[in-house]
């Protein structure tokens, strides 16, 4: 059974765009440029790559004063623009890139970033498939195509994009996760799983890889492993309460309560208004006889969602077993009314109304639940 707290998988996973760098795909820097404009390109690129953005661009700005036609410092004074959000200004700068260097297919990756940044998805897409034209096995390009066109629903496409760029690099750990990321949305998780896998050991301390990679081995009834990864991603990012909730409910499965109990109170910590969360909290407390603590946790899930058969049934059992009759009998009858095909709820406000001594009606609903399940019958006089 899956995971009530997996989202889709399109709000899992955080697409990453590798930016293709300074690589040999780049222009190199031409006889014309000038020792002192070369020097702060190279002291901007050095700023870039320990993500002091700022000096970088002061750099490469500065380098542009000197030579405004330098193909590399207009190239890298996008990357550092578009690291620090200025995307409509990064694309700027590499357009007058392209103008200078057209067939660099660097140039047009980088672009593509900035376009997917400010979520320009067909526009990046087509500036991926340009870099890809100009470098056929530019991994980097095939994974942000893929990323664009997994924005615009083209999840096949996306797929075969990333698959690309899987080929031109088995080690594009960005490229592997994201087709993980994408089997998923597809209900492939035993197809994402191995490719899941390898991005999680090249890139380990990847919150988002991890949990895809998670939420995986959970889908395909690797428990256990499942739990480990979960209690990883906990670990990494403890304020964060999606991976105590999923945690908490991996151990409620494997009966586990008093660990479910603790996971799931860190999430609720962290925020209060999780429905699933305080479901699978009560249930838990329940399985462990706690049910006044139970009622209090499906008093709190109601409010949250007052119309859900499901928390009405299981508030009506802690209450029955807390010995509160007719409250329970209360929410078994709001149980049935949201569900009229609720055998169980039926059945169990039968058995409630007999405690309560209402004869005529308990028995009109357990000839329903027994209607609509033929193994729910009707206690013996």
């Amino acid at each position: 059974m899956r995971s009530p707290f997996v989202r889709n998988a399109a709000l899992v996973f955080s697409l990453v765009v590798a930016c293709s760098g300074a690589s040999s795909l780049s222009a190199e820097s031409g006889s014309g440029i000038s020792h002192e404009a070369a020097e702060l390109n190279k002291h901007g690129l050095e700023h870039l790559h320990n993500k002091e953005y700022d000096q970088a661009v002061t750099n490469f700005r500065r380098a542009l004063e000197i030579q405004p036609e330098y193909f590399e410092a207009l190239d890298n004074l996008g990357k550092a623009l578009e690291a620090i959000g200025k995307d409509a200004e990064a694309v700027t700068n590499f357009d007058k890139a392209i103008t200078i260097a057209p067939d660099n297919a660097a140039a047009y990756a980088d672009k593509g970033m900035a376009l997917f940044h400010e979520g320009k998805y067909d526009e990046a897409a087509a500036s991926y498939r340009l870099a890809i034209e100009h470098h056929k096995d530019f991994s980097e390009a095939q994974n942000g195509l893929g990323a664009s066109l997994l924005h615009l629903g083209k999840n096949e496409e996306a797929i075969a994009a990333f698959r690309s760029s899987i080929v031109s690099n088995p080690k594009n750990a960005d490229a592997l996760g994201n087709l993980g990321a994408a089997l998923l949305t597809e209900d492939k998780a035993a197809e994402a799983l191995p490719f899941l896998r390898k991005a999680h050991s090249l890139r380990p301390d990847v919150p988002d890889v991890l949990e895809n990679y998670a939420a995986a081995l959970d889908q395909t009834g690797q428990t256990h492993e499942a739990i480990a990864a979960y209690h990883k991603l906990a670990s990494m990012q403890p304020n964060q309460p999606a991976p105590w909730a999923h945690l908490g409910y991996l151990y409620y499965k494997t009966k586990r309560y008093d660990q479910a109990v603790s996971t799931l109170e860190k999430s609720l910590a962290s925020k209060q208004d999780q429905p699933e969360v305080l479901l699978t909290l009560g249930l838990a407390q329940a399985e462990q006889g706690r049910f006044g603590d139970a009622i209090e946790s499906y008093k709190k899930c109601l409010a949250l969602k007052p119309d859900d058969a499901n928390v009405r049934f299981n508030y009506g059992n802690a209450l029955f077993h807390d010995g509160k009759y007719q409250d329970a009998s209360t929410q078994y009858r709001e149980a049935v009314r949201l569900n009229p095909s609720f055998a169980q709820a039926h059945y169990n406000w039968g058995m409630t109304l007999l405690r309560l001594g209402d004869a005529p009606s308990a028995h009109t609903e357990l000839a329903e639940a027994h209607r609509l399940d033929a193994s729910l019958n009707p206690p013996a006089n």
